[in-house]
């Protein structure tokens, strides 16, 4: 993305959040998206309403929701980011292995609206 046309407030934010480590990232990408929805619907559709303005930020979310489900991570840390952070319950299995596959379906659904957006 060519930042050059713009302000440099808005430059050194992108370069702020460009910067934050994959975690952090998610954690954005959870708070912002997820944490208050009452569906998967609803998360789509907030994300797709980003896409189709930009997606810059979302390929960074979408980069590091898989970086953090290839690379071992704490235990804990996974259903901390699904329970805590996108303030979602899991019902079947409150396991690390668990919250994976919540933030698996996310990826997936990420993906699905970057490809369409």
């Amino acid at each position: 993305m060519d930042t050059s046309g713009l302000p440099e407030s808005l430059r050194a934010r992108i370069a702020e959040r460009s910067a934050l480590s994959p975690i952090d990232k998610v954690r954005k990408l959870l708070h912002g998206y997820v944490a208050d929805a009452e569906d998967f619907g609803e998360i789509r559709a907030n994300l797709l309403h980003t896409a189709r303005t930009n997606d810059f930020f979302l390929r960074q979310y979408l980069d590091a929701l898989e970086s953090i489900l290839v690379e071992p991570q704490p235990p804990g840390t996974l259903l901390h980011l699904v329970e805590g952070d996108a303030n979602w319950g899991i019902d079947d299995d409150q396991t690390d292995a668990g919250a994976a596959v919540f933030l698996r379906k996310v990826a997936e659904l990420l993906r699905s609206v970057i490809d369409e957006g």
